[in-house]
């Protein structure tokens, strides 16, 4: 698999699942950004754990509206 994922970047060597604060929340969440570890170093085992952990994010972004 090449190329991006989206909702998925690689921070030295590690994986996190990250989501954009929309700009009207960003006052009571106090981040423009959310991220997730994916706990590996492997893009294969990244892949697995990133739509739960986008459903994380997407749920504490959903409680803060």
């Amino acid at each position: 698999m090449a190329g991006k994922v989206a909702n998925m970047v690689n921070r030295s060597g590690r994986y996190h699942a990250r989501l954009v604060v929309p700009k009207d929340l960003r006052r009571i969440v106090d981040k423009t950004e959310l991220r997730r570890p994916l706990d590996g170093d492997y893009r294969q085992a990244a892949l697995k754990l990133l739509p739960d952990a986008v459903a994380q994010l997407q749920h504490k972004i959903a409680l803060a509206a």
